[in-house]
């Protein structure tokens, strides 16, 4: 996707242009990657239709890749092969023929003179700004095989949270589809030619069978308008979510919701301990580090609270002062940056609050997901139950009068 933006430089000067990116969020990275401080505005312009645009799957680069890539380029750093032989190795042996094409531009960047880290930052849709950051602390050292074990154990836990809530979810998904599709059928199928049975006998119906029957005739006269009233919905919320009061909103919702909003809070200051911890440990400043992060949180409402704490460590506040000012960080987390500032082990006691409250957004996730199974089963159960009585109970009304 390409998006036109308009941007703050750190010398106080408004620059406009364009940027390739396969998301906003992507090329608010990318662009605050490049050294812009704020980005006024981010609008995508729609391109013409191509095969990637329609099958996009086939050019994604998965993170599991990404994570092989850099442990293997670590590997082959560490046992003295130079760099630009190491990509060349690792391009014949790539398992996508989208990260091949990665690894090649990489190669190609190398040899016309562009650092490592300035090659990865051609490709903010595979390498995010942390990645890249990460890379250019280290490359400076001589640490890159470092740095790279270093993004792929970060990514990996990334990849390893998200992975275990869509785990977590499939089940009732899985369940709430069946249902669904049961519901349909029976509806569709096999209460048609009843109701029509029913009709011909002149039998009396029960309330439920008749409420049934009445749900069934209006789903069946009044399908195209439901599907063009549930496609112009669809549109309009997905149109509202575009927008940045509609993306704000969304966030601040998702935050509100009981047990979700506190699974997104937990979820997301977890990855921000776990990336503060990482960025210290590489030599980075707070200030700089909390402009790299917002861009990766994945909720608006914790990012703005996130610019206030970097606007407040630029005035020399310290972290732990900005932190308890705001209401979305937990007690417990102030605490420990309390103790790490006065001890000197703040980047360790990040680390382990993104281990705290990974496990916690485990468990949550767990205990949600419990709930919701034996819910989805006693309402299935319910709701096919009163179908399968609304349409036993005449058959046994017509039976008694035949006999």
């Amino acid at each position: 996707m390409t998006y036109q933006y308009r941007a703050y430089t750190l010398d106080k000067r408004i620059v406009q242009g364009t940027i390739d990116a396969p998301s906003e969020r992507m090329a608010e990275e990318a662009l605050y990657q490049a050294g812009y401080h704020r980005v006024l505005r981010l609008r995508e312009i729609q391109p013409r239709l191509n095969l990637k645009r329609l099958l996009p799957n086939m050019s994604r680069v998965r993170s599991r890749d990404v994570i092989d890539f850099s442990r293997q380029l670590a590997t082959l750093l560490e046992s003295g092969i130079p760099i630009l032989t190491a990509l060349q190795l690792l391009e014949k042996q790539a398992p996508a023929a989208a990260l091949r094409e990665i690894i090649a531009g990489l190669a190609e960047e190398l040899r016309g003179g562009s650092s490592f880290s300035q090659a990865l930052g051609k490709y903010p849709q595979v390498f995010p700004v942390t990645y890249c950051q990460m890379i250019r602390a280290r490359e400076k050292t001589g640490h890159l095989e470092v740095a790279l074990r270093q993004v792929a154990d970060y990514i990996e836990k990334r990849a390893a949270t998200t992975q275990g809530v869509k785990r977590a979810l499939a089940y009732p998904s899985v369940v709430l589809a069946l249902a669904i599709g049961v519901f349909a059928l029976l509806i569709a199928v096999a209460l048609p030619p009843l109701a029509q049975l029913f009709t011909a006998l002149g039998a009396e119906l029960p309330l439920m069978t008749r409420l049934l029957i009445a749900t069934a005739d209006f789903f069946v006269n009044y399908k195209l308008h439901l599907l063009v009233g549930l496609f112009s919905v669809t549109l309009l919320i997905l149109g509202y979510m575009r927008l940045p009061a509609g993306k704000l909103a969304i966030d601040s919702l998702m935050l509100k919701i009981p047990v979700i909003g506190s699974i997104n809070i937990q979820r997301n200051i977890s990855h921000f301990c776990q990336t503060t911890s990482m960025l210290l440990e590489a030599g980075f400043l707070l200030p700089r580090i909390i402009d790299i992060v917002i861009p990766t949180i994945g909720n608006r409402i914790i990012g703005q609270a996130l610019r206030e704490v970097e606007d407040k460590l630029v005035q020399g506040q310290g972290l732990s002062q900005t932190m308890a000012t705001v209401a979305l960080f937990p007690q417990l987390l102030t605490e420990m940056v309390i103790v790490g500032e006065k001890t000197g082990t703040l980047g360790s006691n990040l680390a382990s609050m993104a281990d705290f409250y990974g496990k916690r957004v485990d468990q949550r996730v767990q205990t949600l997901v419990s709930m919701i199974q034996p819910s989805l089963i006693v309402v299935v159960g319910l709701l096919i139950g009163f179908i399968a009585l609304s349409m036993i109970t005449p058959l046994y009304s017509i039976l008694g009068k035949m006999y």
